[in-house]
């Protein structure tokens, strides 16, 4: 499995666009025979902070998800929604339960 985590900070006058671009990836996601998870989380500290849980069978699920018009769109508007770049890690899988 490929996990792919993601921290958002969205501006303080965006946060709801912000929202509501991420929930709209959850749908896409739910259609993608490789994605095995996807969460989209706030950050209780912080209501402008967002992190995302992507589980996938592979990097290649992944990269095709990346890829994807819808992500590529919202990639696009979080240039000018977004306090800060998104900060991304990529994770191999060493051990889970309940994923996958």
């Amino acid at each position: 499995m490929f996990l792919l985590l993601a921290e958002l900070n969205a501006a303080p006058s965006a946060t709801r666009e912000v929202e509501n671009i991420l929930k709209g990836l959850v749908e896409v996601a739910r259609s993608e025979s490789g994605n095995l998870a996807y969460a989209v989380h706030r950050q209780q500290e912080s209501a402008t902070a967002f992190v995302l849980y992507e589980l996938y069978r592979d990097r290649a699920a992944c990269n095709e998800h990346l890829a994807s018009t819808p992500v590529q769109q919202a990639l696009k508007r979080f240039e000018h929604l977004l306090a800060a770049p998104p900060r991304i890690v990529f994770c191999d899988t060493v051990a889970a339960a309940g994923v996958g």
